[in-house]
């Protein structure tokens, strides 16, 4: 059985919705990026992450999107809000945006392959050769990506080993936003049938050149949504993932 099999998306859980909410730290706004690893990891409490490392002509951006819940939580790619409805977790919903708009698969359906790379080991204080989970398929697709710039707290540890804010702050990259290249679509929009892009342009105005505050002091702040694009007409049903089709 696949690492990702149990993955999988169904109808009683809402998909993604459009709202705007390694290398050098880049300034906020859309990049036509190129997937060059793609692995697959776990934490000490059993959460499951896809790490991606994208890349183009000026470097690299590293992210890490955290698919499910740790064990204790029952490892799921969703949460229970507190309207008791069942939402996907974030880092899934990205996950999942990026296999659907380059490969035209959902990412449960894709299977890993053992690879060894250059990973830093805390213990090793250098980057050590491992061995991953790689998702190969992804390897060498081409998404564009709302790259968001900013101002996170420094932490440090306190007496009781918790990490608390230090006071300093420093600054980097999150992706917000995963767009398919050819077209600009969303996963929302082509869920929707859209009959053309719109929402890349509302994420390009929102963040394009701003910096987000998610600092102690900042939190929450210049995360205010849009709107959502208007769907096409018979959009309001659940198609399947074969509308989206592999990128040319």
């Amino acid at each position: 059985m696949s690492l990702l099999a149990a993955l999988t998306t169904t109808d009683e859980i809402a998909t993604a919705k459009d709202s705007v909410g390694g290398s050098r730290v880049r300034d906020s706004g859309l990049y036509p990026l190129k997937v060059a690893l793609a692995y697959v990891t776990k934490s000490s409490g059993g959460a499951m992450a896809l790490n991606v490392t994208f890349k183009d002509d000026d470097g690299e951006v590293r992210q890490q999107f955290w698919m499910t819940s740790g064990t204790a939580k029952g490892g799921h790619n969703y949460y229970i809000d507190k309207q008791n409805q069942k939402q996907y977790l974030p880092g899934f919903i990205h996950a999942n945006a990026l296999t659907l708009l380059t490969l035209g698969k959902e990412i449960g359906s894709l299977d890993t392959e053992k690879k060894v790379i250059n990973l830093y080991s805390a213990e090793s204080k250098a980057e050590v050769p491992t061995q991953v989970d790689m998702l190969m398929d992804l390897v060498g697709q081409e998404v564009l990506v709302g790259l968001i710039k900013q101002t996170v707290d420094k932490n440090v540890k306190d007496a009781a080993g918790n990490y608390i804010p230090s006071g300093e702050t420093r600054e980097e990259n999150e992706v917000d936003k995963i767009f398919r290249l050819k077209d600009k679509m969303t996963e929302a929009e082509i869920r929707a049938q859209a009959e053309q892009a719109n929402f890349f342009a509302v994420w390009e105005q929102k963040w394009a050149g701003k910096v987000k505050d998610k600092t102690t002091k900042g939190a929450n702040t210049g995360t205010a949504g849009a709107p959502r694009p208007a769907a096409a007409a018979g959009g309001n049903s659940r198609p399947t993932t074969s509308l989206f089709g592999a990128q040319a």
